[in-house]
């Protein structure tokens, strides 16, 4: 019972892919005063288009729960809890929002972790994220910076504003929190997030500064392939077309073709992505950056990153899980929003909680990753293809 009720909710957030072109409609702009809807403003129409295709109900859901969250916090806020930190000066026009957890212990942070999430989902990574960064945190004993981004087609741009949000909180956490100027700073990222890293990190320099930079799920997808990933939650959620008279795949292939229509694209584009990593990622910033590659993982783009490198590319964690495995969330009834609380009710007899993820996989990526913050190897390898200069292909260990 639990599991169909996690498939009804994840159905209601996972959907919007394929409704930006297909209805060309989308409901994401909600009417609230919670600080991730400050995020909604691009002046460029394509860009607000490209955000529906990418975002629209999902964004809608995840906006409840972070005005949810908003109204919980106050004078019942614990340590170790999230916290909104505002980092904008006087030179910004908007408020410049990072979202700061510091160590339950109470305790100085020893490490700082810059967090980027996946596209829609990293709009509100206190809550999408909150159960992976929050066991990473306490493992670490560290204090996480999580920017929210509003998803795009200028990653260049997204990227660019996440460095200086970045730099912004470091200064606020090192003067009101006397945080240590020598505390090891580590970027990571999840599929998106990875590769919005990796532009900050060759566009401004930044890799200079971190002591490791860790890609979870790495993507650097086309604009049009974005779609794929409505097909891939579906399967993950084992949702068909109960509710459509037309095959939930054919949906997702007109959309594609839709996308491709219109011509839109991400900037950088893949190819364009992976000559910048060539050019910019040198043997120090390879010798800091660790991949985290799920086995179940067809959104995953490391294999492509790991081929910019004739010499040598970063380490590699392999792990069992999906594209979504960093993503677990514990949902109530009443999490969900008005409109779809009815029809939960109604598909699940009436249960009242349930969960999305698996969590013994998520608490392996925690293990993992802490394990390379700590300087730890790989604690798995496996034989994977692996083109060699370009002209054979060969299964080696890697």
């Amino acid at each position: 019972m639990a599991g169909l009720f996690a498939s009804t909710v994840l159905l209601l957030l996972s959907s919007a892919a394929t409704d930006a072109f297909l209805i060309n409609k989308c409901s994401h702009r909600v009417i609230s005063t919670s600080y991730s809807t400050q995020l909604h403003s691009q002046p460029n129409d394509n860009e607000n288009k490209a955000s529906d295709a990418i975002g629209g109900n999902l964004v809608t859901a995840l906006a409840h729960l972070d005005k949810k969250w908003e109204l919980a916090q106050g004078s019942n806020k614990k340590i170790g809890e999230w916290t909104v930190l505002d980092v904008s000066n006087d030179e910004s026009t908007q408020p410049q929002i990072v979202y700061l957890l510091e160590p339950g212990s109470g305790a100085n942070p020893s490490c700082l972790i810059f967090f980027l999430g996946g596209a829609v989902l990293g709009q509100f990574p206190h809550i999408s994220y909150n159960a992976f960064l929050t066991r990473l945190a306490s493992k670490m004993n560290g204090a996480v910076l999580a920017i929210p981004y509003q998803a795009g087609l200028d990653h260049f741009g997204i990227a660019k504003k996440a460095v200086k949000i970045m730099k912004g909180a470091v200064i606020e956490c090192e003067d009101k929190r006397g945080y240590s100027e020598s505390l090891p700073k580590y970027a990571l990222g999840h599929s998106l997030g990875a590769k919005l890293h990796s532009i900050g990190i060759a566009a401004t320099g930044i890799g200079e500064e971190l002591a490791g930079a860790g890609f979870v799920s790495y993507n650097n997808f086309g604009f049009g392939e974005t779609i794929k990933m409505s097909r891939t939650f579906a399967k993950e959620l084992n949702i068909g077309a109960a509710s459509s008279a037309m095959p939930f795949d054919t949906l997702i292939d007109l959309a594609e073709m839709a996308v491709n229509a219109v011509g839109l694209e991400f900037t950088p584009s893949p190819d364009e992505m992976d000559r910048i990593l060539s050019a910019k990622f040198d043997g120090d910033v390879l010798s800091k950056t660790r991949m985290f590659v799920f086995d179940d993982d067809e959104l995953d783009s490391s294999k492509s990153f790991l081929q910019c490198f004739d010499n040598g590319g970063p380490s590699v964690s392999y792990l069992p899980g999906t594209h979504l495995t960093p993503v677990y969330l514990e949902l109530g009834l009443d999490d969900l929003p008005d409109e779809a609380q009815e029809m939960a009710s109604a598909v699940t007899g009436g249960f009242k909680n349930a969960s999305f993820g698996d969590e013994e996989k998520l608490d392996q990526l925690v293990d993992e990753v802490s394990n390379w913050m700590m300087g730890k190897d790989p604690s798995g390898r496996r034989v994977i293809e692996k083109q060699i200069v370009g002209l054979i292909d060969a299964e080696i260990e890697d």
